[in-house]
């Protein structure tokens, strides 16, 4: 049985993953680990032995880790992992170009993966996007549009920046946010911020007299939960290297 461990374990999404590990039959929850100023600290997890931690060193113990926490967290858990040579599967979102540098640099000594949304069907949106933008070509104008809770910290989203790398080409002009009239080659995307929304994603193909529209919603965040174990489970058999969401679902489709 595979032990995998949560960072962030009390958090808004980290809590759903620590749910799917004590009740899921691909792995067990092998640590809980909060800040040190969790009101949860010390107290056992429901449905499970394990307690809830502050201590990064008990990753030592664990087969891997999935981190749902801050930017600044992930730092720390990845050296924590390469230490230990523990594959790691980050999916917080967030990070500097300088942060996600060193992050990505760990891959030299661990199997990891950078998920900006652990959404099976997220990822699934993503892709379809990109081989529909080449499919319909150049005379089909993309635009983006992402909603999420009002307590979301960053926008776009990690998923609509996703989204857009594998949209655009060299000679695409991202627009966050638009004024104005719109030029040729843009791909645009608008942020929307509010209630409790888990998390929308559209991608508009716009055409002369047609368009396509490709949508996911999240109406719940298990959705995330059980995504980032499977994520996981297919990040364990993989040698030490970068890996991308896409290429962790395509693995298993083998």
């Amino acid at each position: 049985m595979r032990r995998i461990a949560v960072v962030g374990a009390s958090g808004r999404t980290g809590s759903k993953v620590v749910s799917t590990l004590v009740s899921d039959a691909q792995g067990v929850l092998s640590a809980a680990i909060v800040s040190p100023s969790s009101k949860v600290l010390g107290q056992k997890v429901d449905g499970s032995s394990v307690l809830y931690s502050s201590d990064l060193e008990i990753l030592q113990a664990c087969d891997g880790v999935i981190e749902f926490s801050t930017p600044e967290v992930s730092a720390l858990v990845a050296e924590v992992c390469v230490k230990y040579r523990k594959p790691l599967l980050i999916a917080t979102t967030g990070h500097t170009i300088e942060q996600r540098d060193t992050l990505v640099a760990s891959a030299r000594s661990i199997p990891l993966c950078i998920a900006a949304n652990t959404s099976i069907g997220a990822t699934a949106l993503a892709m379809a996007a990109r081989y529909l933008k080449k499919l319909l070509g150049e005379t089909f104008d993309v635009e983006v549009m992402e909603m999420h809770h009002r307590m979301k910290k960053d926008a776009p989203s990690g998923t609509a920046q996703a989204v857009l790398k594998g949209l655009s080409e060299s000679s695409d002009r991202i627009v966050f946010g638009r004024e104005g009239e719109r030029r040729a080659g843009e791909v645009g995307v608008v942020s929307l911020r509010g209630g409790d929304v888990p998390g929308d994603h559209t991608v508009y193909f716009l055409g002369e007299g047609e368009r396509v529209e490709v949508t996911h919603r999240a109406q719940n965040r298990e959705i995330f939960g059980r995504g980032a174990v499977v994520l996981m489970c297919r990040l364990l058999e993989l040698p030490p290297g970068f890996y991308s969401v896409q290429e962790l679902l395509l693995s298993g489709a083998e």
